[in-house]
């Protein structure tokens, strides 16, 4: 299995502070141009209660702004040194390379502007998306939602989304592909539970696993029967890795 990054390659916190930084910076500047440009607007009389309030909002949003700002810069920063590459991909990728020959591709942190997914096994039975997290512990995968146990026996919400945000990155890659004129419906997702975990599954949107079994799951379902052609495979895997 060849196992690989795309060429600017970052992890899923750094693109998330990416985004922040990008949008608190975005925000900042908008604020101080409109505490810049109010007051030089034609909206209130000269002299009137109304006008000392418009100075007032303001004068207020000057140093939000600058905060905001500030807020972004930083969060930018922080995206931009993060180290490049996604461990938690690269130990799902040591446990499925054993069993899969050269025909399949292991993409690592594939990073889009819209969306970023943690990797992408491409092969002659399609397109496997993976979500993986580092949790532990006791979990229900129950349709799209997972759930911790709660002190009176139930289920709560475990505090994280994966089988949502994996289903979501399985639309954005077909619809990349789409657009690059592949159109496949062989897309298929695959929640991984990095860490101590025991997964029980109740009509799961998605199949999920722990990293000791997840080889287990993909040979049961993704690798069922080929679907791609070779050709087609090849050009996925240049499409995802630039």
């Amino acid at each position: 299995m060849k196992n690989i990054a795309p060429k600017r390659a970052i992890t899923r916190q750094a693109y998330q502070f990416i985004v922040f930084g990008g949008a608190g910076l975005a925000f900042g500047a908008f604020l101080v141009t409109v505490a810049q440009v109010l007051p030089r607007l034609p909206l209130t009389a000269p002299g009137s209660s109304s006008e000392a309030t418009l100075l007032t909002v303001a004068a207020l949003l000057t140093p939000l702004g600058v905060l905001s700002a500030i807020i972004g810069v930083i969060a930018l920063v922080r995206g931009l040194t993060f180290r490049r590459d996604n461990h938690l991909a690269q130990r799902v990728a040591d446990a499925l390379a054993p069993a899969l020959d050269e025909s399949y591709t292991f993409i690592r942190n594939v990073n889009k502007v819209r969306y970023y997914v943690d990797g992408i096994l491409v092969g002659p039975p399609g397109v496997l998306i993976f979500r993986i997290v580092d949790r532990g512990g006791t979990l229900l995968h129950e349709g799209d939602r997972w759930l911790k146990p709660s002190p009176d026996g139930g289920w709560l919400p475990a505090g994280f989304h994966a089988t949502r945000e994996c289903v979501a990155d399985m639309k954005a890659i077909k619809n990349t592909l789409a657009g690059k004129g592949v159109n496949i419906e062989a897309v298929f997702g695959v929640v991984v539970i990095i860490g101590r975990a025991t997964i029980s599954e109740k009509q799961p949107k998605l199949p999920s696993a722990t990293l000791e079994t997840v080889l287990e799951r993909v040979r049961a379902g993704y690798m069922a029967k080929p679907r791609l052609d070779p050709a087609v495979a090849a050009l996925i895997v240049t499409h995802l890795r630039n």
